[in-house]
């Protein structure tokens, strides 16, 4: 027997109250991702000065690793924004994808790996749990 942690995906039924924070919620996380690449644009100019000075390698280095940076934060904020329209758009009953979380699960020999691993989705409904789905593999 062995105890392992399998992903459940974690649902938000739309009422009018759940719309009103999730819209809020996500609406605060692209200020503060907005204002936070704003204050990593004006690092980026120090360390390409740094990285200048010391040689050609080393600045583009910096070059390549600031690319990649902006553009992990340019997904994050367009994910934030899809999320906050889908928010806004959704109709009201509708499910929508909120977040994974992680949930032990003990496995033991002879148990059949698709049933473990099949869905299992937490419903929340203005905050509460609602409704706790397991799939089998046959329902997916």
């Amino acid at each position: 027997m062995l105890t392992i942690f399998r992903s459940v995906q974690v649902k938000i039924i739309m009422t009018e109250a759940s719309r009103a924070a999730l819209v809020e919620q996500y609406a605060k996380q692209i200020r503060q991702h907005r204002d936070g690449w704003e204050q990593w644009q004006f690092q980026t100019k120090k360390i390409l000065a740094e990285a200048r000075k010391k040689s050609a390698d080393t600045y583009a280095l910096a070059q390549e690793k600031i690319a990649k940076e902006e553009k992990q934060r340019r997904e994050k904020i367009e994910i934030l924004q899809f999320q906050l329209k889908q928010a806004e758009n959704l109709p009201e009953g509708s499910e929508m994808d909120y977040q994974t979380v992680q949930s032990p699960v003990t496995v033991q020999i002879g148990d059949v790996w698709d049933e473990i691993m099949a869905g299992t989705e937490i419903l929340i409904k203005d905050g509460q749990v609602h409704e706790i789905r397991h799939r089998t593999s046959d329902q997916r």
